[in-house]
């Protein structure tokens, strides 16, 4: 076999590994943490601009974001408006998600919201025409 290996350099050898890998680690968590904090930062933010968002979305009321009335050609007759079918009254706790969908809101977000928040996602299809 081989000689053995002098006790002293053994132990210089295995303190050395020992150094060099607690230093990688180190810099390593310290970097993942950087990171981490980086991203919840971020999300942090996101959920400020969101909660904004919805509070203005909120504060809209429901006469401005109807669509404004189509400017009548001299050529056409005035009885398109009438032919229109009634609405259905919307319920008070779908409002929001109407207006939400009116504002240009994509349709599968609303319905997410509205999962979300515990409400039929389904009955937005009934208070609205179909997607085009």
């Amino acid at each position: 076999m081989g000689e053995a290996i002098e006790p002293k350099k053994l132990i210089a050898v295995i303190n050395a590994f020992a150094i060099t890998t607690s230093e990688f680690l180190n810099h390593f968590c310290t970097e993942a943490h950087n990171k981490l904090s980086q991203v919840n930062h971020q999300i942090e933010k996101i959920e400020a601009l969101t909660a904004l968002l919805e509070y203005k979305l909120n504060s809209i009321p429901a006469e401005q974001l109807a669509p404004p009335p189509k400017p009548v050609e001299p050529g056409q007759p005035a009885q398109e408006e009438e032919q229109q079918p009634a609405k259905e009254v919307v319920p008070d706790n779908l409002k929001k998600y109407v207006r939400m969908v009116e504002v240009g809101v994509p349709r599968p977000a609303v319905k997410h919201k509205m999962a979300a928040d515990g409400e039929d996602s389904s009955l937005l299809d009934k208070y609205l025409p179909p997607e085009a």
